[in-house]
């Protein structure tokens, strides 16, 4: 369960600042910043090789640190913007899943149980009505009428005598 913070916010959800990360988006957001950290050092470890001119390994690597120190805090904002991102599509998806649900799959929802429920009456009353016609037929020319009365689904008849079919 997770506490509410003085604002009403929980607290997973709470920042500190607009450069700041929700928690629950905070190590992927640390894990972003690893990769792209390392993805752009290994880039400009591969151009200084490739470059060369220099003559030891030292000078390499602080070469590759001089240029590639100067991105980290364009990395991090980065990985706070994208994760950011991220949170706030999701929010918007979900609102706009909860709007799309009210304001049309759930009214098409009623139309259509209210539809079934018109055409089911309406099925009914025609067997009903077919039942009655053959009973009637039969009383008029004196044969005897052993036919069941129709059934609802459940097998009984409206009056809840049981069928025997």
């Amino acid at each position: 369960m997770t506490e509410q913070t003085e604002g009403g916010q929980a607290e997973w959800e709470s920042r500190e600042s607009p450069l700041s990360v929700a928690q629950k988006w905070l190590p992927w957001c640390l894990a972003l910043i690893f990769v792209t950290t390392i993805g752009w050092t290994a880039l400009v470890s591969w151009e200084e090789v490739s470059n060369g001119g220099h003559t030891s390994l030292r000078e390499t690597v602080i070469a590759v640190v001089d240029k590639a120190a100067p991105a980290v805090p364009f990395i991090v904002i980065y990985a706070i913007m994208a994760t950011s991102l991220i949170d706030a599509l999701g929010g918007f998806a979900l609102v706009t899943k909860r709007w799309l649900e009210e304001n049309w799959l759930n009214p098409w929802l009623e139309r259509r149980k209210t539809e079934g429920h018109a055409e089911g009456r309406v099925e009914e009353w025609l067997l009903w009505s077919e039942w009655n016609h053959r009973r009637m037929e039969a009383e008029e020319r004196g044969v005897p009428f052993n036919e069941l009365p129709p059934s609802k689904p459940s097998g009984r008849t409206r009056n809840g005598d049981q069928t025997l079919a």
